[in-house]
């Protein structure tokens, strides 16, 4: 399949259970379906994570990196058909394995954030993923998301 460029983040995030300040993609900027995403996060000074730092060059928590390659991941799935339209289900991440820090993300920089699909099989999907700053590893992950059916939203009195 051709490479396409996802184009409503709105309707890519009713598939993932977060939201402000806990959406950690900022853009998509490309994905071919079944195999591969890429995403950005600019990393700011006005993130709500930096507000307790007081380093002059505060750096963005590993952790949440991985979140936002986990995030990414979700957009995938839903562009590779493997989630439900219109937000009937919702990508969950349940595992990471062989994870490798190799570097901050410090405020100022973007992160470009890539996916690949290894394996996809009853709502249980494996990625590898990988978060770059101009060329440079930040973190290498191999990270298992689960698709589940979204709760019904409650009927209106």
């Amino acid at each position: 399949m051709p490479a396409t460029q996802p184009s409503d983040i709105q309707r890519v995030f009713r598939h993932v259970p977060h939201r402000y300040p806990f959406v950690l993609v900022d853009h998509v900027e490309a994905c071919e379906a079944g195999a591969w995403v890429r995403a950005r996060k600019h990393v700011s000074f006005d993130e709500p994570f930096f507000e307790t730092v007081r380093d002059e060059r505060p750096a963005m928590p590993s952790t949440l990196i991985v979140e936002a390659l986990a995030q990414a991941g979700g957009v995938l799935c839903l562009y590779s058909g493997l989630s439900k339209p219109d937000g009937a289900s919702i990508t969950y991440l349940a595992g990471i394995d062989h994870t490798r820090f190799e570097r901050p993300a410090y405020a100022g920089e973007t992160i470009i954030l890539e996916c690949r699909i290894a394996r996809a099989l009853r709502g249980v999907v494996r990625l590898e993923g990988r978060a770059t700053v101009d060329g440079e590893l930040v973190v290498e992950t191999r990270l298992t998301v689960v698709i589940r059916d979204a709760a019904p939203a409650p009927a209106a009195s």
